[in-house]
């Protein structure tokens, strides 16, 4: 299992959809539930009524993609749930989530983390905030459009912080402004790179089967 974090807007499924061609592990995307976009919209249009809801919703689904990915052999993800919290802490601080919601959320996530295996990898896609506006414009995904600049920059904090203190497994950190997917050779050097992670990690569990 592979993961890729990042900013809203940074391409975590442009990224994903990259990899999922470049080594052959399916993608399984963030948004592939029709329930996801219609509870965004009611989230982004009514935060404080919607927020535990949309959290919940996506933990569900998060941890059910994890289940199905390990049953399957492999597979991508476009946001886990090892960066879940971000966004629930973001919406505390915020005061759109209450205190007893967010106790509630933590003790699940927490739960279900006991459950879930870790990744192979973690692919974390920086992305300044003017770029995310500018793809988050371009996209035009309902009321996302409307997210105000000063969410997504403490987003934006929370996020590089997180990274900093990610321990789940290897990762890797991608400048998303350096390269053009509309010339894929500016991402060669990255996707070998990645290339080599994977190759790493397949290396160090097929020397523990025959060990243990």
């Amino acid at each position: 299992m592979i993961i890729i974090e990042g900013q809203i807007g940074a391409g975590k499924t442009t990224m994903g959809e990259i990899l999922e061609r470049r080594f052959g592990i399916p993608l399984y995307r963030e948004l592939g539930n029709p329930d996801t976009l219609s509870l965004l919209d009611r989230f982004y249009a009514d935060k404080s009524r919607w927020a535990f809801t949309m959290q919940i919703h996506f933990l569900n689904e998060r941890f059910r993609m994890i289940k199905d990915i390990h049953s399957a052999g492999g597979g991508l993800l476009d946001r886990s749930i090892f960066g879940d919290r971000i966004f629930a802490e973001l919406l505390h601080d915020d005061g759109d989530m209450s205190d007893e919601e967010f106790r509630s959320y933590n003790t699940l996530l927490d739960n279900m983390l006991e459950h879930a295996n870790p990744p192979a990898l973690m692919v974390y896609l920086d992305c300044s905030v003017d770029a995310a506006i500018e793809r988050i414009s371009i996209r035009n995904r309902g009321l996302e459009s409307g997210i105000p600049r000063d969410y997504l920059e403490k987003l934006n904090e929370k996020y590089l912080s997180w990274y900093d203190h990610y321990t789940y497994s290897q990762k890797i950190r991608v400048d998303t402004e350096s390269y053009d997917i509309n010339h894929p050779e500016s991402m060669d050097g990255m996707l070998r790179e990645i290339e080599e992670r994977i190759q790493d990690y397949r290396s160090q569990h097929a020397v523990q089967k025959i060990l243990f």
